[in-house]
């Protein structure tokens, strides 16, 4: 069940979404473990030489491909689901050989999880020959039994944090497995029918880097003369019924843009709640923002962006992003109206298209006045989101 949380303590005048606030350390233990306490900022950067891919394995005969099935097959809308008279089953995928080592990965999936009903994701990572990272919960949807204390995993090699695993070495396997469940045996099934990992190597391995033949991180790459691109997302503000959550919920207010743009609206109160995470008290998980699209009928996926040619080519498919910022004040050039006095520890915003000098032009859930059609330079966006990690929440259209 998805307890909404408490009014109290909460400052109903805030207009600032803080998104994520977690620890970001990587100490040496012998077994899995859960870490208390506060939450530090989203800590991820982009330094020189840093190189990203995303691999998608979509559809129940994907994920069954050399896969270990308990009680589940692929269901008549494609997805994985539980066999006639089981109540739980898993999927354990073939282990996702990565196309370079990892030492960062983020992984998100698409799904559909009927009221009482639900699935977990398990992870573990490593090189073919050597032990393992031990199994860690990476996210839950809809109604499931056990669930953890923290949304944080630490063990020998690295940490899991909320949303996305960061390693001491590099990796080049992962393995996945998939729990569903459901009330009784004739209730409709959980269905999970696409999971995205996005992997990174932030080394900086110089001869990886120009294999890839990536764009050099943080580079920005002016657009003039070419044509504008813009697509017609509609403006939600985080001004909500629920006084108590504004400023805390840019994250379903940017998501209920995408999928209204889609042509599946959900409104922000009612994303948010779906949105929201009891065990981390955040609003914000990734994988659980695209998952809330993908309830709304939107497919997405978690990605990484370091170049504005990339951003273009993704806007030009018909794609609407949701770009992760953080800035401190000042730092911009020429900050939007809404920066020009602060900055953000993290924030959400929507990328809806660039003018034909190249500016960017956003929907920021931070100002029912500013946020519509706010206007970023290339550099000044660079900075903001691909130097803090490029992390993305990718929509395509309808989910299939």
């Amino acid at each position: 069940m998805n307890h909404l949380p408490s009014p109290a303590g909460i400052n109903s005048k805030l207009r600032w979404c803080v998104m994520r606030f977690r620890p970001f350390v990587l100490a040496a233990v012998l077994v899995v473990g859960v870490l208390p306490g506060a939450h530090a900022q989203n800590s991820l950067v982009n330094p020189p030489y840093t190189v990203d891919a995303l691999v998608l394995v979509e559809g129940g005969r994907d994920l069954l491909k050399n896969a270990t099935p308990d009680g589940v097959r692929v269901g008549p809308s494609g997805g994985v689901e539980l066999i006639e008279g089981r109540t739980a089953g898993s999927l354990t995928l073939a282990p996702q050989t990565a196309p370079f080592g990892f030492n960062e990965l983020i992984p998100s999936w698409n799904g559909h999880a009927p009221a009482g009903t639900g699935f977990k994701v398990w992870m573990r990572a490593g090189n073919r020959g050597e032990a393992l990272t031990p199994w860690f919960e990476a996210g839950t949807w809809g109604d499931v039994p056990d669930e953890p204390t923290s949304r944080m995993a630490q063990f020998a090699h690295g940490i899991y944090n909320v949303d996305y695993l960061v390693l001491n070495r590099p990796a080049t396997i992962v393995e996945v497995r998939v729990d569903l469940v459901r009330p009784r045996a004739d209730a409709t099934s959980p269905q999970f029918s696409m999971l995205a990992l996005s992997y990174t190597n932030t080394l900086g391995d110089r001869d990886l880097y120009a294999r890839q033949q990536k764009t050099a991180g943080g580079t920005v790459l002016k657009l003039p003369g070419k044509k504008a691109i813009q697509h017609d997302v509609p403006f939600r503000s985080q001004v909500v019924p629920t006084s108590q959550w504004i400023g805390r919920i840019c994250s379903p207010a940017s998501v209920s843009m995408c999928t209204a743009y889609f042509k599946s609206p959900m409104q922000t109160q009612q994303m948010a709640g779906l949105l929201y995470d009891p065990v981390s008290d955040l609003f914000g998980v990734w994988h659980r923002s695209i998952m809330g699209a993908s309830e709304a009928g939107v497919r997405g996926y978690l990605k990484r962006f370091r170049s504005w040619d990339t951003v273009r080519a993704e806007l030009a498919r018909g794609s609407v992003l949701c770009v992760s910022i953080r800035m401190k004040k000042g730092e911009l050039k020429e900050p939007p109206r809404v920066y020009q006095r602060r900055g953000t520890e993290g924030h959400l915003i929507v990328l809806k298209g660039l003018t034909a000098d190249g500016k960017a032009i956003v929907h920021d859930s931070a100002s029912k006045d500013h946020g519509p059609n706010s206007v970023f330079l290339q550099e000044d966006l660079a900075k903001a989101w691909f130097d803090k990690g490029g992390v993305t929440y990718v929509f395509t259209g309808p989910r299939k």
